[in-house]
Order: structure tokens, then sequence, then C-alpha cells
């Protein structure tokens, strides 16, 4: 383990500057966020193409040239989903391990080396899309077991949730507390800005240079390195020497690889995984017999929709494969999603949450009044987004704009995970345990850990079983998802039993978003 410890101890120094020039600000990273954000946004769409011309070679040969005939078949939709479902399903696995140890590890030897190691690995992730794309070479004859390589790459620097946690430190560390909630969903709302740049950028670089969708992983690659040379040689380190928790000498303390270590860790982490989960366990209500069930229908609800969202993978296939879209034309639409998305998140929500969330000292305010609202929030949301599936799969249309406009609804009603962590806040207070806030939030961690992984295998194989007969039962499976969600909130007794404890204040823009945006 000698040549990890000398890793970690040489990138603080290669990414310290000589002399302090510039304090370390939220602003430093907005270059990071839009520029990282837009390389993701622009090869989201090819990456969808690597996949069905990889279930199609497997299929048909030659290996030459794909025909569109080929790419439409059953067979090759069923292997894309696949291939699709695994790399996710394993790099969303290992983002789940490893994210903790990187974020824990931005303590002690500082935020930038973590978001340097989150840039490597998505760099490397796009230059193997770049061997596996070029043509009639050795890789591309190895591009499947290439990609998962790549994806394991990514996932062991803790892919985009790594990313994700080290850049809300980075911020916290340089923000005071009263304004952090507005730093956070501001730059929340400009990931959503550069992930739909991406496509858009991407599609006038294709029109300038080659109608060639895989160039675009190039200059993915070519942003990524301009954005670690600013991380490098501009971008401040947020934080001081003075401030971290253990010196990094104490690296030296990593304990030697052997069998019985990795088993230790693999119980460590099962029970890392299970034992936050128990905050959802149906708990005594103080001064009373009854049993109080609001968080254990919260947590099964808020489990079934993010598994639900996992659609969204498999949705950009359906379509693709539906639709006969090139890949600029898939990144548009794309991007018409997260438009959708940024809109909903930086305008309607906080606007409803402004004029019609109950505030304290109005008339007839209480904890259960503003239970009720983020009750009734989340349940509209997941339903106007459950609707728009299910009219999607019973319409059979075939028109784009018709199939587009009910996926920009999809997008539009994305406050319903910030409105399902708010009301978790709520009943926990509601309940008298409020000091278990940080517990509560860790334990829907999990619970996205753990839905992500598993969500891409069940798309994929209800899409592989159906594509041949009847492609849009994925839609039915997510709106029976978003449906059941819907009830399961409904069962919260939002009502005032006549033993309310005193308000706190929540905010339904603090709750988490999944990347699916990302």
């Amino acid at each position: 383990m000698k040549w990890f410890i000398h890793i970690f101890q040489a990138v603080p120094l290669l990414l310290a500057p000589s002399r302090h020039r510039w304090k370390a600000n939220p602003f430093w990273l907005i270059p990071v966020v839009v520029v990282a954000s837009m390389a993701r946004g622009m090869t989201l769409a090819p990456r969808i193409q690597v996949y069905t011309d990889i279930a199609c070679r497997a299929v048909q040969e030659p290996l030459s040239h794909l025909s569109d005939e080929c790419t439409s078949l059953p067979e090759v939709q069923q292997g894309a989903a696949s291939l699709q479902a695994s790399i996710m399903t394993v790099m969303s696995i290992l983002s789940a391990i490893t994210t903790g140890p990187w974020s824990k590890l931005g303590d002690s030897v500082g935020r930038k080396p973590i978001i340097f190691a989150s840039l490597m690995g998505a760099l490397s992730l796009d230059i193997v899309f770049v061997f596996v794309t070029t043509e009639n070479s050795f890789f591309s004859a190895y591009a499947e077991q290439l990609l998962m390589f790549g994806f394991v790459l990514d996932g062991a620097v803790g892919g985009l949730s790594s990313f994700n946690g080290v850049v809300h430190a980075y911020m916290a560390d340089c923000t005071e507390h009263g304004s952090r909630s507005k730093i956070f969903s501001t730059m929340q709302g400009i990931v959503f800005i550069g992930l739909a740049l991406g496509p858009w950028g991407g599609g006038i670089a294709l029109s300038v240079f080659k109608d060639d969708p895989y160039l675009l992983f190039r200059i993915s690659a070519g942003l990524l390195i301009t954005l670690l040379c600013y991380l490098v040689f501009i971008c401040p380190e947020s934080l001081e020497k003075d401030r971290r928790i253990i010196n990094s000498d104490n690296l030296r303390s990593i304990p030697k690889i052997s069998l019985l270590s990795l088993r230790r860790a693999a119980t460590k982490l099962s029970a890392a995984l299970l034992s936050p989960i128990a905050i959802f366990t149906p708990r005594t209500v103080l001064g009373s017999a009854r049993r109080d069930y609001n968080l254990t229908f919260l947590g099964v609800g808020l489990f079934i929709y993010l598994v639900s969202i996992g659609i969204y993978q498999i949705k950009y296939l359906y379509a693709k494969h539906i639709y006969s879209w090139t890949s600029s034309e898939l990144g548009f639409y794309m991007s018409l999603l997260w438009i959708s998305r940024a809109i909903n998140l930086l305008g309607f929500i906080p606007i409803i949450v402004a004029y019609l969330k109950p505030k304290p000292g109005s008339p007839n305010f209480s904890i259960y009044s503003e239970m009720h609202f983020d009750q009734r929030l989340a349940q509209c949301s997941l339903a106007v987004d459950g609707l728009a599936d299910a009219l999607v799969a019973v319409s059979g249309s075939s028109s784009p704009a018709v199939f587009t406009a009910l996926s920009c609804i999809n997008s539009f009603t994305s406050g319903g995970n910030p409105a399902m962590h708010s009301l978790g806040a709520v009943c926990l207070h509601a309940s008298g345990t409020s000091a278990e806030a940080g517990a509560l939030f860790g334990a829907m961690a999990v619970l996205s850990a753990v839905a992500h992984a598993i969500s891409p295998t069940i798309y994929a194989v209800t899409y592989g079983q159906t594509v041949a007969y009847f492609p849009r039962a994925i839609f039915c499976l997510a709106a029976a998802l978003l449906g059941t969600t819907v009830l399961l909130l409904g069962l919260i007794k939002s009502q005032d039993p006549g033993n309310a404890y005193a308000p706190v204040r929540t905010s339904v823009e603090e709750g988490g978003e999944e990347e699916e945006a990302l």
C-alpha cells in the first residue's frame, strides 16, 4: 500500500499553489460545475448509440457498418438494455461503496485532490469511449469489456455522487451557515444549465466539423483536461491545513489487504447499509401506546419512487429505437428535459413554497400544517409524473412531439423528491425526535444507493422482454410504481392528534434531487 500513500501525499502538493493568491469562494466552482456538466451532457446521447452498436455487432456481421435495420431489431434492443443495465449497476454499487471513504479523505487532504480524482475518473471513461469507438481498431473488438473497465474506474473514485459530495463540501467550507441553502440550490440549478448546454454545444460542434456523434467523446475529454488545468493552477483550496481533521501522515495507518480484512470490511459495509434504515421502523408515540407509521410509509414510498426514476436511461434507448433519432436529436431531447427540471426547481417550486406553504406566526400554523403541505406537494408532483408515464403507455402515439411534451411534464414534476425529504424532516420532528435528522437523511441516501443499484436491471429486463411486442411496458411499470408511492404518502397522518411539538423551519428546496438528473 506504499504506492497508495505516496500518491495521496503528493497530490495535495501538486494541487497547492506556490503561494496563496485568492481566497476560496463558491464562485470558483462555477466553471468546474458548468464544464463538467456540459461534458457529461454532450456524451449521454452518444453513449446510447455505443450500447446499440455493440449489441448490433453481437448479432450481425460484418462489423464495419451498422444499418438502421440492425439497430431496430428486438434482440439488439434487448442486448443494448442489458449492457447499459450491467455497467450502470456496477458503477452504482462502486459509487455507493467508495463515496463515503473519498468524502472522508477530503477532510484530511483537502477538497481539490478529491475533485481532481473525480474528474480523472470521468476523463478516463471518456478516453475508453474514444478507444472503443475507433473503427477497425484492436479496442473496438473488446468494446464491452473495456466499457466495463472504464465504468469501474469511474466508480472506484466515487463517480458522480463523490463529485457532488465534494462540491457541496467545498461550498460549505467557505460559506456562512445562514446562506448555504441558497448557495446549494443555486449550484443545483447551474448543474442543470450545464447539462442542458452540453447537447446544444455538441450539436454546434458537429455542424462545424463532421457529423460524427463519437467526436463528442474527444471534445468532452478536451473539456475535462482544460478543467483539470484550471483546478490545478487557478482554483484555490477551500479547506485550510489548520482546519483538516487529521494529518495526511495518518494515511500510513492504512491496514494491509488480506482475506480477513476484506471479510471484515464486507461485514462493516453490510452494517453501514442496513443499520441506518432502522429509522424507518414504526415508533411509539410519546405519551401514548399507539404506533407512528409515518416514517415507515415515507421510507417505503421514497424507495419505490427512487426505483421508478430508473426509467430515464431506458427511456432514452426507447426514444432512439421508436423514433429513429440521431444522437444529436436525442441530445436535444435530453436538453429539453433538463431545462424543464431547472425551471421547475429554480422557479416554479420556490414560488409555490413562498406563497402557499404555511409560515410560522400565521393563523392555525402548526407542525402538522407544514406536514400536510409537504405531503400534498409530493403527492401532486408524483401523481402528475405517473399520469404522464401512463399517457405515454396508453396513447400509442408515434408522434415525437407528443412524447417530448409528456417527457417534459415528467421533468417538470421533479419537486417530488425534495418535497419527500422535507416531509421526512417534518414527520421526524412531529414524532419528537428531531435530533435524528442527520440519521434520517443518511438513511435516505442509503435507500437512494440501493434503488439506483437495482433499478437499471429491473427496467432493462422489462424492456428486453417486451420490446418486440409492447415496448411501452416500461412506462406502465413506472406509472404503477409512482401510483403506489402516491398511495403510501396518502397513508401518512398529517392531522394534529392534539400533541404537536413546536414547529421548525424546513425547506423543500434543501431536499435531494437524483442523478439522474445527473
